[in-house]
């Protein structure tokens, strides 16, 4: 918590702060903060309230020297969102960019940056790390920074005549890729199936997935946990069921603040084991089989690091296994469709 403190207080002080003999203050100073975002991010009083609880006070109450702090959001068509923040104050102009996939994220996290260079000791106040200090601990200061959105008019200029002086050639524009983040994620699932195995039971899964700012591809493992099938006219004689499932899917990814909504699609492919109960000679068998499944979940992104949430599937049984007992028939036959309803945590990186 201290380097990550240390880092901040460098980045805002490093730009902002000009020789040590600064100008005299006003006799009331004015800070303003203005906000510019889409509509899916927070809106401007929110911003302002979560400034002045860093602050410990409302704006118009502020002492010291005269600053204006202005942000500027915009989405790329890869859905991350982009921050630029410009602090104006006697010393002069700095701006600093921040990307992150989370808007919310975002807005708190220039919150802090703007009250960093208001009040510098604002980070030491603060009684733990946040996610707000982790986020902003990666803004970066922009050396040839564009103007910021409403720049105080400068005064008039005193017009004196000068000799013609050539037209300077127009310098080249450098377009900055921006990077595509690809990150990766472990989620671990359970809860209940029915059309898997006889009845209802219990189903285990574990899925790695590479996530993308608006979509998932998804590769999954699951285990479904031994059940019984037993014969109505001859309740000790039957077969004990488990299955192994693998599957992989492609997810479209919606947002909605800190809600993820991923609508997943894909192929599964496993097997079902039996062995013989009841009889003087058993045998084990297993059989194939094939869905296609449709799983949509809802999570909540409790950390950028971390989600919890649920999922709801249902699958088409393409090819159904099915167990047979000599002289006596078939014992199970996998079901047409099958559902199943899971809670699951998942931990994401970088």
């Amino acid at each position: 918590m201290a380097m990550l403190h240390g880092g901040l207080v460098a980045l805002l002080l490093a730009g902002a702060m000009g020789p040590a003999a600064a100008a005299p203050a006003s006799p009331r100073p004015v800070v303003e903060f203005r906000w510019d975002a889409p509509t899916t991010c927070p809106a401007e009083a929110e911003v302002v309230a979560e400034l002045e609880r860093l602050l410990g006070g409302p704006l118009t109450e502020r002492k010291g020297p005269r600053l204006t702090a202005i942000a500027r959001v915009r989405q790329d068509p890869g859905g991350e969102f982009d921050l630029r923040l410009w602090t104006v104050s006697d010393e002069g102009t700095l701006q600093r960019s921040l990307t992150h996939a989370q808007c919310d994220a975002l807005a708190r996290a220039g919150a802090l940056i703007a009250a960093m260079a208001i009040d510098p000791s604002v980070l030491d106040r603060m009684s733990e790390e946040t996610d707000a200090a982790e986020v902003a601990a990666e803004a970066k200061t922009v050396e040839e920074f564009e103007p910021p959105l409403e720049p105080e008019p400068p005064p008039e200029p005193v017009v004196q005549p000068e000799p013609p002086r050539p037209e300077p050639q127009p310098r080249p524009e450098v377009k900055q890729k921006k990077e595509r983040r690809v990150r990766g994620g472990v989620r671990l699932g359970a809860g209940l199936s029915f059309g898997d195995l006889p009845g209802v039971g219990a189903l285990l899964r574990l899925t790695p997935a590479l996530i993308w700012p608006r979509a998932r591809l998804e590769f999954e493992v699951g285990y479904g946990p031994l059940r019984r099938a037993r014969f109505d006219d001859i309740p000790d004689r039957g077969a004990d069921l488990q299955l192994a499932v693998g599957a992989v899917r492609g997810c479209p990814l919606l947002h909605a603040r800190k809600f993820e909504f991923p609508l997943c699609a894909g192929l599964e492919l496993g097997a079902m084991y039996g062995r013989g109960v009841g009889y003087t000679i058993t045998s084990e068998a297993r059989q194939l089989f094939v869905a296609l499944h449709l799983a949509p979940g809802v999570f909540y992104a409790a950390h950028p690091r971390v989600a919890v949430g649920a999922i709801v599937e249902g699958a088409v049984h393409v090819v159904r296994p099915r167990f047979v007992v000599a002289n006596l028939g078939e014992i199970y036959r996998g079901a047409l469709a099958s559902f199943r309803a899971l809670l699951a945590v998942e931990v994401r990186f970088p």
